[in-house]
């Protein structure tokens, strides 16, 4: 798969989408991004709460809240949305620097810990992380929010750029860094690093000219006091671009693929490199509008001051035969009728791109992993647009159709990693890895004969995953039996006149039609008529997305103590190997560099000498 970038997009609007983004918050004070060497942002007013608090639960040291660091960092991220228009969402708002309001904070952070399933002893998971505060905003402020998460992969995961690009486009932003040990390099020169637990902060500012990086957190693990609010402070770090391979073991290296993440200079022995984050945005929903031949953004609410895009020009050459959101919420994807190829526009800068494949593409749709399926008239197709490349990057894979036809629609269900498409008469189904061949599944005895379909929707409901459109206006509930048979499980009857179906993170019914958007609950077994819905009465075009909350979270790749969010304890002076304490290991570090630069270079002379080795021993421990 190649990319071409388009240079023929009018120069308008990119002067146009980078003023309305330099306005996201009342409270940004610059956000800008150019390319991605050139961006800067940063963000004012952001909560700083101190993780460590009388009565929450104790770690091995006796620290109250010392595995806390998610759960407060969700907490500063629900307080920024509290004072910026929705006061039910986090704790009220409050001067939380003085002490009247420790106590309500410190129930919500607690709150959040047992949504998360933060141990004491072993912190918190960034999936369950994810989960608690899908949940949470879906209470306190329903339709309003999505959340998307990006945990690191070994070809790909989040970076300092990637995390300013998701802020210059509306979120905030938490993240956590992995604490790696070096294990040297495998047998192709490339350095391979251990992960050993990570941290999560909140992130406030970030900045990249060419090379000189840099970035502010706030850190909720920086004061020792448990009974009162430490001032809020802003925790600032150069930060290096470093390519690594992430393994166990240097053996099993040589198989793995490699990716450029961002280290945090903090500590020159251990690796702290973001491989994780989770943003929070105002939900959007993007609409194709062909007579003005641009895409149009309607956002269910607004966070005091966002001032987001809502016009994009739209393609280049003729219409689109499909339309999806990146699963960052950064760019919009659609297949274009005329080139039969897909495009992505960037949100932050208006850039479009032609990524050309080798067949047609109709349909597109994100996977869970972030890979991207293309459904053709033939042939159906899997690649990695967000991995980097490299030797081991993951390849493209095609699927062929043994028959020829005109494919009207596709969903990906992530819970089974099920890609589901169809035609006007049949549904199919195949592995989103495209293993095995596809398989055409029994239409439910309950649809008539001859019913045209319309759409295909996964619902996000386990016992009845997909939903299936007909002409004549119904969306038909169905569970799959163990012969692979569709089950009609529910009906919900619409007016007949959308176009095509979603179900949102509530699991409501969206339909979509040049009338306006329609919205159906289920409520005691009923589905009826949303009148309370944030998109209630909004007009979008038949061809619209409405983003949802997105994780990539693999528990077969991201469980176990290594991917926890833990305590990040630096050592003190003189602690070159980082391990709390200035001993003989960190003298034996200091002699392995003496004559040379390197660790140990205490006074920045350029050279580890006698010096250096007095002020060590002046800084002695044990």
């Amino acid at each position: 798969m190649k990319m071409k970038a388009h240079a023929g997009l009018p120069a308008t609007v990119l002067i146009f989408t980078v003023a309305v983004n330099a306005a996201v918050f009342a409270d940004v004070i610059t956000s800008e991004y150019i390319s991605s060497t050139n961006f800067k942002f940063q963000i004012d007013d952001m909560p700083d709460f101190d993780q460590l608090r009388d009565t929450l639960g104790a770690d091995a040291n006796g620290d109250p809240g010392g595995m806390y660091c998610s759960p407060t960092s969700q907490t500063n991220l629900l307080g920024y949305i509290t004072t910026h228009g929705f006061e039910d969402v986090g704790p009220r708002e409050a001067d939380w620097e003085n002490e009247e309001d420790y106590g309500v904070v410190t129930a919500i952070i607690s709150n959040q810990a047992s949504l998360s399933s933060t141990q004491p002893l072993n912190g918190t998971s960034s999936g369950n992380a994810f989960d608690a505060l899908v949940y949470f905003l879906n209470a306190r402020a329903p339709g309003v929010f999505s959340v998307t998460s990006n945990s690191a992969t070994n070809t790909t995961g989040p970076t300092l750029r990637s995390i300013v690009e998701n802020n210059v486009n509306g979120a905030i932003s938490m993240f956590g860094y992995g604490i790696y040990d070096s294990l040297g390099e495998d047998e192709f020169g490339r350095l391979v690093l251990d992960r050993n637990g990570g941290h999560a902060v909140t992130f406030a500012q970030g900045f990249c000219l060419g090379n000189d990086q840099e970035i502010g957190y706030n850190d909720p693990d920086d004061s020792t006091i448990t009974s009162t609010q430490s001032n809020f402070s802003l925790d600032q770090y150069d930060v290096e671009s470093t390519h690594f391979v992430r393994s166990d073991t240097l053996s099993n290296a040589w198989q793995l693929g490699s990716r450029t993440g961002s280290r945090i200079m903090r500590g020159a022995t251990r690796y702290r490199i973001i491989d994780s984050v989770i943003h929070i945005r105002p939900r959007g929903c993007y609409s194709w509008d062909s007579s003005e031949n641009q895409f149009t953004i309607e956002w269910a609410g607004t966070l005091d001051g966002y001032n987001p895009t809502s016009l994009l020009s739209g393609p280049v050459a003729g219409n689109l035969t499909d339309i999806d959101l990146g699963p960052l919420g950064n760019s919009i994807w659609y297949a274009d009728e005329q080139t039969g190829q897909p495009w992505r526009i960037e949100l932050a800068n208006g850039n479009a791109t032609e990524l050309v494949h080798p067949h047609e593409v109709l349909q597109l749709e994100f996977a869970r992993d972030y890979s991207l399926i293309y459904l053709g008239k033939q042939q159906i197709s899997r690649v990695h647009p967000y991995a980097e490349p490299g030797a081991n990057m993951p390849q493209p894979q095609t699927a062929f159709l043994p028959w020829h036809r005109g494919y009207i629609a596709m969903s990906i269900d992530h819970m089974t990693n099920t890609c589901w498409f169809a035609d006007e008469q049949a549904v199919f189904r195949i592995t989103a890895s495209l293993d095995g061949d596809p398989n055409q599944v029994q239409m439910p005895d309950q649809w008539p004969q001859g019913l045209d379909i319309m759409d295909l929707a996964v619902t996000g409901i386990p016992d009845m995953p997909i939903s299936i459109l007909g002409q004549d206006g119904r969306v038909m509930l169905c569970g799959v039996s163990e012969s692979g048979q569709l089950i009609m499980k529910d009906v919900i009857w619409t007016d007949g006149t959308i176009s095509s179906v979603q179900f949102n993170d509530e699991r409501d019914l969206v339909g979509y039609s040049e009338q306006g958007i329609q919205l159906h609950r289920n409520v005691d077994g009923d589905w009826s008529m949303l009148d309370d819905h944030p998109f209630k009465g909004r007009v979008f075009s038949g061809r619209a997305v409405m983003a949802m909350s997105r994780s990539n979270f693999d528990p077969q790749m991201h469980t176990g103590e290594k991917w926890r969010h833990v305590r990040d304890v630096v050592g003190v002076a003189g602690d070159l190997n980082e391990d709390g304490v200035v001993d003989i290991d960190d003298l034996l570090k200091l002699l392995g560099n003496f004559g040379n630069s390197g660790d140990g270079d205490f006074d920045a002379d350029g050279i580890v000498s006698i010096d250096d080795l007095l002020h060590l021993l002046g800084l002695w421990t044990t």
